[in-house]
């Protein structure tokens, strides 16, 4: 996968999160989430390959737990 930075949107939007707090308070709360990056005075975004190891890493601990 390449450095392809996610926006806060698009990441919202892989969650299905409607609202940025939703997304704030899993980066608060879940400390194996990927941090933000500052791509702009007011932006922000993710890394791409990031935040899909940890989609993939929540697919591995329900498999576990089930």
């Amino acid at each position: 996968m390449t450095n392809q930075i996610l926006s806060k949107k698009e990441v919202k939007a892989l969650l299905h999160f409607k609202s940025d707090t939703s997304l704030y308070t899993l980066e608060q709360k879940d400390e194996t989430f990927p941090q933000r990056i500052r791509i702009g005075l007011r932006r922000v975004g993710y890394r791409a390959d990031e935040i899909y190891s940890w989609l993939e890493s929540r697919k591995v601990e329900r498999r576990e737990v089930a």
